[in-house]
């Protein structure tokens, strides 16, 4: 995997965690929780606008995720919080999201030859974001 390859599977990774963490807020009652969320959609923000900057920087268009995938999400977050939106029930959902992040992530990183130093660093972010996540996260459960 190269470094345009790795990139756009970091942007990918944080505009999903965005797409996740969106549909969630728009549901979620509890003030402290959806503090959480901002701060995580906050990171994810961060680092999808640092990928695109760097790929642009290559003069590559990023790949962004199907729109299906981001309806789906959002469908199965609305179905999921109606049947239950109490805190821990909304840590659960955000758990398993960002475990399914972390498992692509480094998929994509054993992959990556590693031959940019920047792009090394951008990914090490999202990882010890997603962590930095589980670990809020089940707090609440």
């Amino acid at each position: 995997m190269n470094d345009v390859e790795m990139l756009n599977s970091i942007m990918q990774n944080a505009e999903m965690g965005c797409q996740g963490v969106t549909a969630v807020r728009k549901r979620v009652d509890n003030q402290a929780v959806d503090k959480m969320l901002c701060d995580h959609l906050t990171r994810y923000g961060k680092i999808y606008h640092t990928a695109g900057h760097m790929l642009r920087a290559r003069g590559k268009a990023p790949k962004h995720i199907h729109p299906v995938a981001k309806t789906m999400t959002r469908f199965s977050a609305q179905r999921d919080l109606r049947r239950d939106s109490t805190p821990s029930h909304v840590a659960e959902m955000m758990i398993k999201g960002s475990t399914m992040g972390v498992n692509k992530l480094v998929r994509c990183m054993r992959e990556y030859d590693y031959s940019n130093p920047d792009v090394t660093l951008l990914a090490k972010k999202l990882l010890d974001a997603e962590e930095a996540h589980i670990h809020e996260l089940r707090g609440l459960l």
